[in-house]
């Protein structure tokens, strides 16, 4: 009934003692690891009142036509008044539906639509045998709905309360009859009524243009039921206190599609001419020149490669860019997809990190990816927060004797081991900032663990870190704004990316036929159901052909950027030269595959894919 997404909550799980501890996991697999086989609980970071239902006495009548409520409270007396209606109040309510009462008729329908001032919001029930109900349902969010907003043109961090569409000025027409309503009459009529017909569970949604905290009211007490499975027991009621979260869990497209806005130079554009061999030191001099400006959009000229860029190959100049960023400047360590900053004073000397922090904003505010390599608790390290490192995996360290010396520590349990780690690690462990080992206990021992782990990953290069986050910085402030929505980032710097599965590959596509009846038509189905089959090879993995490698093959990016794509790819088609056999090619600026008509075997469209896509050579013109 509530939508957790939205109210916010934690993870814990209860101790020995019963009292609820939060857990922060990075992934499932840390959550299954420090679970275990207990419960884990989940704890909403605002309260939840139940439902109060008014019952609908006997021999109700449709009520009279209301008059339009002149505020919230108003709204809300009249709708509790009505005889054969139903109200439902939850605090925490962001959103207002009608849902119509049983009926041999149809559902009513609903037609949403905003006002010309912003602070009203017309609903309005189409004719129906009885009076509808009036339910807030659970708040929820949709990733393409439009807000509803104090100001249109306002950008994320405006000043701007939460709408709430109980507290909004609106006519409520239950009988049926027409709605008083100052609603836009263009908007209204461009409606389809068919979208809007009540199913049963109506909504009206909308999204806020800021996003509060999501935590409103403080928890004092949690109740939760610790017996073991199949046994009764009473209620516990264990203290919580709750914290609020420092990041806002905002959509990232909309945090990036605003700071773009703000920033980058709408048409203006800047050439920069690029060698593949040498793509990284190509960039660097590129942003290294004096007449060059990250707020301009790069146009990338591969040298020797005829091409105009029309969008295809700056994704893959970017994509390639930050496989470089992460595999050859030599400032991070670590196993690929969950690194660290290197400790290379050279490197700090030479400016490395900065020109990393430089090369990783230009790709985000230009749409393209970041590394996303970084290793989760060293990100929310980066970004001022307190992952909890006690559960941090030693094996992850890039340096095998720390590796040894950390897992030394961890594997410390009786005093005895306690006595021995102090005589043989202990100076290493105080130069690593926790002076107190030589009088801790045993209990102590987590804590030193995390400590250490932290100095190592975190505070031994923390000058490397400023110098990293100051290049990122220089551009527009990028990682102020990293770090204020470091949940949101998250996905862009650690490694966090599933692979392509069939569906999502196929759902990026739309195909371009002829006409049906044709000829033509014929011979691209022939061709499209050998295609189905292919990808059915990839998914099966049965050959070495990846989607990943055909989505860099049609639009140069390896994923659907955080911005989208700025059209939907396509298939199209093409008719084989008599005598001739020619491979598959792709525009990667109008990002379409083409493929040949008139395949009838799966095998050897899979060979003239493999062929095409891993024998490529760049751009050119077709």
């Amino acid at each position: 009934m509530v939508s957790l997404n939205v109210i916010g909550y934690h993870l814990a799980r209860a101790d020995k003692t019963r009292v609820l501890t939060k857990i922060q996991a990075n992934t499932l697999k840390d959550l299954k690891k420090t679970v275990g086989r207990s419960r884990v609980y989940i704890i909403p970071q605002t309260t939840i009142t139940l439902p109060l239902q008014i019952p609908e006495p006997e021999g109700a009548h449709s009520p009279p036509e209301t008059s339009p409520p002149t505020g919230p409270e108003t709204a809300s007396q009249s709708l509790a008044s009505s005889a054969s209606t139903q109200l439902m109040t939850t605090p925490t309510a962001a959103s207002t539906a009608i849902r119509p009462a049983a009926s041999t008729t149809a559902p009513a329908a609903i037609d949403v639509f905003p006002s010309q001032s912003p602070s009203s919001l017309a609903l309005r029930p189409q004719a129906s045998g009885s009076a509808p109900q009036v339910t807030p349902p659970a708040p929820t969010v949709p990733m393409n709905m439009p807000a509803f907003t104090s100001n249109s043109n306002s950008h994320i961090g405006a000043e701007s309360p939460p709408l709430n569409a109980m507290s909004l000025s609106s006519t409520l027409d239950i009988d049926g009859s027409s709605p008083r309503t100052d609603s836009n009459p263009s908007l209204e009529a461009s409606l389809d009524p068919a979208q809007w017909l009540n199913a049963g569970t109506p909504e009206v949604f909308y999204r806020r243009a800021h996003v509060e905290p999501p935590n409103s009211t403080s928890i004092n007490d949690f109740v939760i039921d610790d017996s073991e499975e199949g046994e009764e027991d009473d209620n516990i009621a264990v203290p919580f206190e709750s914290d609020m979260p420092t990041s806002e869990e905002v959509e990232l497209a909309i945090i990036l599609s605003a700071f773009r806005e703000d920033h980058l130079s709408g048409g203006v554009i800047s050439t920069c001419c690029i060698r593949r061999k040498k793509l990284l030191e190509s960039a660097i001099k590129a942003i290294s020149r004096v007449t060059f400006c990250w707020t301009d959009s790069p146009q990338i000229e591969f040298v020797g490669e005829d091409a105009d860029d029309m969008g295809g190959p700056q994704r893959e100049f970017f994509r390639l860019l930050m496989i470089e960023v992460q595999t050859s400047l030599g400032i991070f360590e670590g196993k690929a997809g969950q690194v660290f900053l290197s400790y290379d004073q050279a490197a700090l000397d030479q400016n490395k990190y900065f020109k990393a922090g430089n090369l990783i904003a230009w790709s985000i505010a230009h749409g393209g990816p970041c590394v996303k390599a970084l290793d989760p608790s060293l990100f929310q390290l980066m970004c001022g927060q307190e992952p909890q490192l006690e559960q941090f995996d030693w094996q992850l360290l890039p340096d095998p004797e720390v590796q040894s010396k950390v897992k030394r520590i961890l594997e410390c349990k009786t005093a005895g081991d306690l006595t021995a780690l102090q005589e043989d690690l202990g100076d290493w462990i105080n130069e690593c900032g926790v002076p107190f080992i030589f009088t801790a206990t045993i209990e102590d021992i987590p804590k030193i663990y995390a400590y250490v782990v932290k100095h190592y990953i975190f505070l031994r290069t923390a000058r490397m870190v400023h110098q990293f986050t100051e290049g990122m910085n220089a551009f527009g402030k990028l990682w102020d704004l990293v770090k204020g929505n470091w949940i949101a980032f998250l996905p862009l710097f650690t490694n966090m990316q599933e692979p392509l599965s069939k569906a999502a590959f196929k759902a990026i596509f739309t195909y371009s036929y002829s006409s049906r009846g044709t000829n033509r038509r014929e011979e691209e189905e022939d061709t499209i159901y050998c295609w189905e089959l292919v990808l059915n090879m990839i998914e099966d993995k049965l050959t070495e052909l990846r989607f990943e490698d055909l989505l860099i093959f049609i639009t140069g990016a390896d994923e659907v950027p955080a911005l989208g794509f700025p059209n939907k790819p396509c298939i199209d088609f093409f008719e084989q030269e008599s005598g001739q056999r020619r491979l598959p090619y792709a525009s990667t600026c109008m990002m379409c595959l083409f493929l040949p008509r008139g395949i009838t075997q799966e095998d050897e469209l899979h060979w003239m894919l493999c062929q095409a896509t891993k024998d490529s050579l760049g751009f050119g013109k077709v």
